[in-house]
């Protein structure tokens, strides 16, 4: 039995980003997701950088906000234009942006260059939220996984996530890695959990572990209290 207080629905999603990034997600799609976002009062609804606009419309006065995302399981974009990136996300109507930190600096022993790139980031969102999907499943030991937690609180990043949510080194959202990143992080650095998260018992749990916002396609079906089935690989 988990040791978690009561949520009530609202409670509960008012702390789900409810996502819709597919490649192949068509317009109907999108609009019907937006609906939903606001019918269930999300904390937000995750979308890709060209539906910005058609957020923006959709969500007009409801109070979701609009988040979206670019460098999505990648991350090997230059400094520029991650920068060209998040000002163009930031014009398009953003309310906050998930973007992939360069994995490959960190795993090439180029710490600095790793910190730099997110400091930059920092300062280009001139106070925008932004969450650095930070890849656990590309470390392999709790002290990596910490180290790049905190390379990323020294950057100034408000906002640490344990993963994509995609990707051949995923790093589902477990208790454990959630912990990690809570117990590392200093408490103004918040935490979100993301990765094949599908049901209210994984919500909780990750709330407990110190998820302050939790991201999943599974939004509806979790504050409904319902099975859902997602592919393994779902955001």
């Amino acid at each position: 039995m988990l040791n978690t207080p009561a949520y009530t629905r609202a409670q509960i999603a008012s702390r789900i980003q409810h996502t819709l990034v597919r490649p192949d997600a068509t317009r109907s799609e999108l609009v019907y997701h937006l609906e939903t976002a606001a019918e269930y009062r999300f904390n937000a609804a995750m979308i890709a950088m060209c539906w910005v606009p058609l957020a923006r419309d959709v969500l007009r006065g409801t109070g979701v906000k609009i988040a979206t995302c670019f460098g999505f399981g990648l991350g090997n974009e230059s400094l520029h234009a991650k920068i060209a990136l998040l000002r163009e996300c930031r014009a398009l109507g953003a309310d906050e942006v998930d973007y992939q930190p360069n994995m490959g600096f960190l795993l090439s022993g180029m710490y600095d260059e790793f910190r730099r790139e997110s400091a930059a980031l920092v300062e280009a969102a001139e106070g925008m939220p932004i969450k650095a999907m930070l890849e656990l499943g590309y470390l392999d030991s709790e002290d990596e996984q910490r180290h790049a937690a905190r390379l990323l609180e020294e950057a100034g990043v408000p906002w640490v996530k344990n993963s994509s949510g995609t990707g051949p080194h995923l790093a589902p959202a477990t208790p454990e890695n959630i912990r990690l990143l809570r117990e590392t992080l200093s408490p103004h650095v918040k935490v979100k959990a993301s990765g094949g998260i599908r049901t209210l018992e994984q919500v909780l749990a990750l709330f407990e572990a110190g998820a302050d916002l939790v991201g999943t396609s599974a939004g509806v079906s979790i504050v409904e209290g319902t099975a859902v089935a997602l592919p393994d690989n779902a955001y």
